[in-house]
């Protein structure tokens, strides 16, 4: 099986790409300014060729049989950047995969698409979709294209990701954690979140590789529990062996900053991830994996605390 992966160079694309390039025929969609030395040991192909641009994505198509298409915008601070990069290239990339007859087509969306909860009922791939970002809302917009085009699809929806090589906004909540001994939350930190460790999601998304039989199928993937934000710092502090003290400011900030995010974002057509985080604080983002343990066998098995020591382990010695 001929495989195609967009994002490969990204924080998630490096470590799927190392793990399907050792069993299936594995290629790259990467920019000319990509850096590319994350695949330069494995067994890849390499594919220059812009998202953006249509007719540059045919070669990295030609005789593909699956995508996973993992590219797009998570972190810019300019609303438009979330159209190209996550509607506008999923548009250019089924386009492309239906000129070029590709069978089939993984995409990595978001638990962002969902209505936040105030409850602790856990999120399944039946809730409500109402996202209340603009991020959110690009990728439940992917989610429809794709289920408009006749090709046959899988939709991964996955939480915060962590891990080694994650992206910097990430390093900091540990590093505070590791070098301050302090974190701030909003509220008393009893409320729900799921988060996925690198290799947890990677297993997912291999084992939806030959399953035809889940197509036109959506799935949550993330590690087996939810925890809460008290046990998440539980468990950091037990890996860096310290006593982390935690603040909690008033769950009205949450809300303060909802509103001064919505200000801005109206105004200036900006968006700040950061004020985003904070109003999250207060909501509940569990999620249950019951669909993708039956149906695709899925059995996340990197648990929370190991998950944070091989992170920080990494942020340590990528820090010196």
């Amino acid at each position: 099986m001929n495989i195609l992966i967009t994002g490969g160079t990204g924080f998630i694309g490096r470590h799927l790409t190392a793990a399907l390039s050792k069993t299936y025929h594995t290629r790259c969609l990467v920019r000319k300014t990509s850096d590319i030395s994350c695949l330069r040991d494995l067994s890849v192909d390499i594919t220059i060729g812009d998202l953006l641009v249509k007719d540059s994505l045919l070669p990295a198509l030609d005789k593909i049989d699956l995508v996973y298409h993992l590219a797009g915008e998570v972190y810019s601070r300019r609303k438009g950047d979330y159209y190209k990069g996550n509607i506008l290239a999923t548009h250019n990339l089924l386009e492309t995969c239906k000129e070029k007859d590709v069978k089939r087509i993984i995409f990595l969306s978001s638990i962002g698409v969902y209505k936040p909860s105030t409850t602790k009922n856990l999120l399944t791939e039946e809730s409500e979709c109402e996202p209340i970002t603009f991020y959110g809302r690009t990728k439940l917009d992917a989610e429809e294209l794709i289920k408009k085009y006749n090709i046959p699809w899988v939709i991964v929806r996955a939480p915060v990701i962590y891990g080694p090589h994650q992206p910097p906004v990430l390093n900091r909540f540990f590093l505070n954690a590791f070098n301050k001994r302090k974190i701030y939350i909003i509220g008393k930190g009893d409320n729900l979140r799921s988060l996925c460790f690198i290799d947890n999601l990677v297993e997912g998304l291999i084992l939806l590789a030959n399953k035809e039989k889940n197509n036109g199928k959506t799935y949550i993937l993330s590690d087996n529990t939810p925890y809460t934000f008290i046990e998440i710092i539980a468990a950091i502090s037990s890996v860096i062996k310290h006593e982390i003290q935690i603040m909690n400011l008033p769950s009205i900030l949450g809300g303060i900053s909802w509103k001064i995010h919505n200000l801005i974002s109206n105004l200036f057509d900006f968006y700040f991830v950061e004020l985003y985080a904070i109003k999250t604080m207060e909501l509940n983002l569990g999620c249950n994996i019951t669909k993708a343990k039956n149906e695709i066998g899925y059995n996340p098995k990197v648990a929370l605390e190991t998950g944070i020591k091989n992170t920080i382990s990494w942020i340590k010695n990528s820090c010196c």
